[in-house]
Parts: structure tokens; C-alpha cells; sequence
């Protein structure tokens, strides 16, 4: 049975109210009526697989026909997919972290490279798309932020880290663009969200890298897959250098191979020379594969991020040695090569870095021989202990 202005007017002009708590209007309006005799309306429906109570406002300030009025446009709203919230608000026309977001992967995702173009959408569809939904993102306040981010911190707290610096580019990228004037976000400071990734220090010995070397020859996994990490150890390469390498990226008879500025991280190309023991490692992957030298299911694509990472957490499971990465690889042929006497400049040039200074602007030399030197000794050293 349907209200009326006389019933709720009788019952707000009471002292004291002892009858139903809650009386339905129909359709999800209600009013709750408290011991004292205060009168609210409210809307009761489920949006985005939970269940909301909205408050309308308080009887008489709020009358019963402007109650139904901003509950049929709630209901509305809730039947096209939009928070019926923004009946409250009055702002029927905003801008959404959704419509943040998409503009962002459309307009400027795109120009990154590959790796980064995906982990970026990844972010935005596992954590950003339909976080705040139907909202203006210029009013979310900050604790709301906070409060979403800290959820998330709970379990991963360095993707809650991760998330908000992305969150924070892809809201300055909107501003930049007009897109939205400001958002509370601006107020929330990356070190109190998460825990930032910690900077790594693990070096794998040569023992180590030795067991690694031999429970990758042991196990039981494509040629391709154990060629990648064996080579990634042996270059001290980053690991999407190689995964996404071509077979056009090696000069077999001049013993070069180069990373284009594509798959670089300095946007940079980066030339290494072919070691010996690599050599032979490449040389057998080139005999079995096509133009893509380290596929996976799909031979003519490059085996995936996830596919390589989790072949080398079951081999590090298997192993009694102490946590690493694949990136480790990186800091054990630094150490390593300097040890063994090899120079600076040209262990930066080993591991694909730009040198600093001035020598970063005029000094494009790349110590081809000598990053040739440095990495025959270092495959030596590793030898000494595969044997």
C-alpha cells in the first residue's frame, strides 16, 4: 500500500513513535521512521552486485512527492547501468575514472612499447575499470581513495604501490589534456600507499648460478624455454630482450646481435657480441625455430611473460638455494665480470645501459671486443663449476 502525505504528517506530529520501524512506498522507496518520530526517506536496491540504502532526505524538508520524483530517476539510472547516486548530486553530466582510463589506453598506452602497453592494461582491467562506477572522478574525495587502495594494500601491497603510480599518471595524463581540471588523489602521497618495490640486492654466486644452469638442462620443458633463461644468465640480457628477439636481430657471421630501440628500455639499440657458448646454444635454437626463436604453444608468437615466469618458479621451487629471479642473472654478471677485471664502462655496455655524463651525448662506442673478452670469461668461470 502506497503512502500518503496525511499518514507520514500524523506520525512526524507525534511525540514518540512505537509502530513499524521501516513502511515501503513500492519499488525499492522507503521510509524509516524513528522512536522519536523523525521521518526518512531512503532507496533500497542492489547496484553492481551489492545491496545500497541511499538516503533522500528527511520528511517534511524532503516531501513525499519530491521523494518519488528523485526515486524514479534513481531507478532509472540503476536500469541504465549508472549509480543512481548522481539523482542526489544533480551532476548528470561528469566525467568517470572509466572514461579517465579509457581515454588514457587509447591516447597514450598505445605509444610504449609492447610489455608496457600490456602490463598497463592489465592494471586498468583487473584494478581501475569499475572501481568507482558512475562516479565524477574530479569528487571522489581522498579518503575514498585511500580506502580503496588500502583494500587492495592488504594482500599486495607492492601492487597497491604499483597501482597508484599508474592510477597517478593516467589522471595527470587526463589533465594535461583538459580531459579534467583536478582530482583528491593529487593529496595522497605514494610512500603511504603499499609498500614500494624494494630495490634488489640478490646476487646468485657461480655455484648457484651452476645448479640453476643444470636443473634448467634436467627439466623437462621446451627447447626454446630453457635456451631463453640459459642465455639470459649468459648475457646478463633483460629478459624481454630476449623473449622477444627475431631472428633478423642476429648477425651470425659478424657475431652480433642487436636489440632494436623497439625492445630496448633506453629506446636505444643495444649491440652485444655472440659469445662462444652462446653461440652454440643460439645456433640450435636457429636450427629448430623459424623468425621467432623463443615461442611458445603458438610457434609464430614469442612465449609469454607468464609462461617464462612460471617455468622458472618450478625450477627455483625445485632448488635448495636461497629466493631469486630471472633479473638476477643481470646483477650476477655485473659483479661477476668485474671481478674477473673486466672494466666499468664496458660491463654498463654489457647490460644494455646508456653510460653517464658526457659520455652519454657523444660517446656512442660500443667496446664490441671487450664486451667480448668480459663475456668469455665470465662463461669460462661458469664452466669451471658446471664441471
Amino acid at each position: 500500500m502506497s503512502l500518503t502525505d496525511r499518514q507520514l504528517n500524523l506520525i512526524s506530529k507525534q511525540d514518540a513513535y512505537n509502530g513499524k520501524a521501516e513502511i515501503s512506498d513500492g519499488e525499492g522507496l522507503v521510509v524509516r521512521i524513528t522512536p522519536q518520530a523523525k521521518i526518512y526517506f531512503d532507496y533500497r536496491c542492489r547496484f553492481n552486485k551489492k545491496s545500497l540504502r541511499i538516503r533522500i532526505g528527511k520528511y517534511p524538508v524532503t516531501s513525499l512527492k519530491e521523494a518519488r520524483r528523485k526515486h524514479k530517476l534513481m531507478m532509472e539510472l540503476r536500469e541504465s547501468g549508472r549509480n543512481p547516486n548522481i539523482a542526489l548530486t544533480g551532476e548528470l553530466e561528469f566525467i568517470t575514472l572509466d572514461d579517465c582510463v579509457a581515454y588514457w589506453l587509447k591516447h597514450y598506452v598505445p605509444q610504449l612499447k609492447a610489455g608496457t602497453q600490456a602490463l598497463y592494461r592489465s592494471f586498468a582491467k583487473n584494478y581501475l575499470i569499475g572501481a568507482f562506477p558512475e562516479r565524477n572522478v574530479e569528487t571522489i574525495p581522498a579518503r575514498e581513495w585511500m580506502q580503496w587502495l588500502d583494500t587492495i594494500s592488504l594482500d599486495k601491497p607492492k601492487t597497491a604501490n604499483s597501482l597508484f603510480t599508474k592510477l597517478r599518471a593516467c589522471l595527470n595524463f587526463c589533465k594535461s589534456k583538459f580531459i579534467i581540471e583536478k582530482t583528491d588523489l593529487d593529496r595522497i602521497k605514494r610512500q603511504h600507499v603499499g609498500k614500494a618495490p624494494e630495490v634488489g640486492t640478490r646476487v646468485p654466486t657461480f655455484s648457484e648460478l651452476s645448479m640453476i644452469w643444470l636443473a634448467i638442462e634436467r627439466s623437462r620443458a621446451s627447447s626454446s624455454n630453457k635456451a631463453l633463461h640459459q642465455l639470459t644468465m649468459l648475457w646478463g640480457s633483460r629478459l624481454s630482450e630476449l623473449r622477444l628477439a627475431r631472428r633478423s636481430h642476429f648477425d651470425m657471421e659478424a657475431g652480433i646481435w642487436t636489440v632494436p630501440k623497439e625492445l630496448s628500455k633506453t629506446n636505444t639499440p643495444i649491440r652485444r657480441p655472440i659469445p662462444t657458448k652462446a653461440r652454440m646454444i643460439l645456433e640450435r635454437v636457429m636450427a629448430t625455430y623459424d623468425d621467432v626463436l623463443f615461442p611458445g604453444g603458438d610457434l609464430d608468437k614469442p612465449i609469454t611473460i607468464s609462461a617464462a615466469n612460471r617455468y622458472i618458479r618450478r625450477i627455483r621451487d625445485g632448488l635448495p638455494i636461497e629466493d631469486w629471479r630471472t633479473h638476477d642473472f643481470r646483477r650476477s654478471l655485473s659483479t661477476g665480470a668485474s671481478e674477473l677485471g673486466v672494466m666499468p664502462h664496458v660491463v654498463e655496455k654489457m647490460l644494455g645501459h646508456e653510460l653517464g655524463g658526457v659520455l652519454a651525448v657523444y660517446n656512442k662506442h660500443d667496446w664490441l671486443k671487450d664486451q667480448l673478452e668480459g663475456y668469455e670469461l665470465y662463461a669460462e668461470k661458469l664452466d669451471s663449476y658446471l664441471k
